[in-house]
């Protein structure tokens, strides 16, 4: 089956990876010129740590994490550090989507610059056009593009139905490495407003994460100097750490801005249109959870297609497996957004709110033997 992935981020390159294991044919179309850079660190653990080794890339991931050891990294929505288990993996999201394409590149055809422009279902494909490229056919699309999901829209109905705001606002961009060691760590906060320093190894691409409360706000979402605007007129008069993170915004390229938001549906498909990471359940930054859940929902979704029955059978699985992470990490995202604005807990709480979670539910193994296939002398890798 030729499968459309519309996204190259997390969701969409691990979706691509698992259905060309499968012997399915994607191909991945994305709206930036390139792989996206930018935005902030996210947690991996259980689940999305066994998927990652079904694809012989947990070594690479490890080799990234941002934590020495079992050190503590900031959380950006209180003034404490969240304690992580030393088996769980802090990376930066773009060094995860980085890892994720060179795995596929060779054997994915991706098309960059270009986006969906319609879908038109019939009984046996999806016809679709594109903004430049020339219309195709394809038996499913698969939308892996993100909360502002453009599939979405098209196949499911406006942003405005599903698209649930949780009072924030995050701001993201690199700074030098002196920042980063000088500063890593720092947080400053005050009623509605947060900004920190995430420090990676040996203060090396450090960045700045600024958050500010805010119903929704309109503004062009392609428009980077119109972003600048925004949050510099939000942190105006914050102090010397602030000060010196506006400056820097400036100047940066890589601003990462977004509302903390979730998506919220009754059912990820519609006929041969299925949705798959932020686009169909995003858990909002705030979850630290949503490369974890595009990881597994790739994982699941390319395991239900390639167990047969057809695209509705599949579909259907994929939903109810998922389910349960999505409810756990949405959650999260909004826990994480509350605590933002009744601040940090009382210091003697501080072990009760880091106690992990239990895994709501276990993947099923749809790929046995894979990783140590990949990894045994002779293979070759696909």
């Amino acid at each position: 089956m030729d499968v459309l992935v519309c996204g190259a981020g997390v969701a969409g390159a691990a979706l691509a990876y698992w259905l060309r294991h499968h012997g399915f044919t994607p191909t991945v179309v994305e709206r930036a010129p390139r792989v996206r850079t930018g935005g902030y660190a996210t947690g991996l653990r259980g689940e999305a740590l066994d998927v990652l080794d079904r694809m012989a890339l947990l070594d690479q991931v490890r080799a990234l994490d941002l934590r020495l050891g079992d050190a503590a990294v900031p959380n950006p929505y209180a003034a404490l550090p969240v304690a992580i288990r030393a088996t769980d993996v802090e990376i930066l999201r773009d060094d995860l989507a980085g890892l994720l394409y060179q795995a596929t590149r060779q054997e994915v055809e991706y098309v960059f610059g270009d986006s969906i422009a319609t879908l038109e279902q019939t009984d046996a494909d999806v016809r679709v056009t594109f903004d430049r490229d020339r219309p195709r056919r394809f038996d499913l699309v698969a939308g892996a593009d993100g909360l502002h999901s453009r599939t979405r829209s098209l196949a499911f109905g406006p942003q405005e139905r599903f698209v649930r705001h949780l009072g924030l606002y995050t701001a993201v961009f690199g700074l030098p490495g002196r920042l980063g060691a000088e500063d890593g760590g720092r947080v400053h906060r005050v009623p509605g407003k947060a900004a920190g320093v995430l420090a990676t190894r040996e203060g090396a691409r450090a960045r700045a994460v600024l958050h500010f409360a805010s119903g929704p706000l309109v503004y062009d979402r392609d428009d980077a100097g119109q972003h600048k605007h925004i949050v510099a007129e939000r942190f105006t008069g914050q102090g010397r750490l602030v000060r010196r993170l506006l400056e820097e915004l400036q100047g940066t390229e890589g601003l990462f801005f977004e509302a903390n938001a979730q998506v919220e549906m009754d059912r990820w498909s519609s006929g041969r249109v299925v949705l798959v990471g932020d686009a169909g359940y995003c858990a909002a930054p705030s979850s630290g959870r949503g490369a974890s859940q595009a990881l597994i929902g790739a994982y699941i979704l390319a395991g239900e297609l390639a167990a047969g029955g057809g695209h509705a059978r599949a579909f259907a699985a994929y939903e109810r497996e998922m389910r349960g992470f999505v409810a756990e990490h949405q959650q999260m995202g909004r826990e994480g957004a509350d605590q933002f604005f009744l601040g940090p807990p009382p210091r003697e709480e501080f072990g009760r709110t880091t106690v992990a979670r239990p895994h709501l539910v276990r993947l099923r193994n749809y790929a046995p033997g894979f990783a140590s296939e990949r990894s045994s002398p002779g293979r070759a890798a696909r």
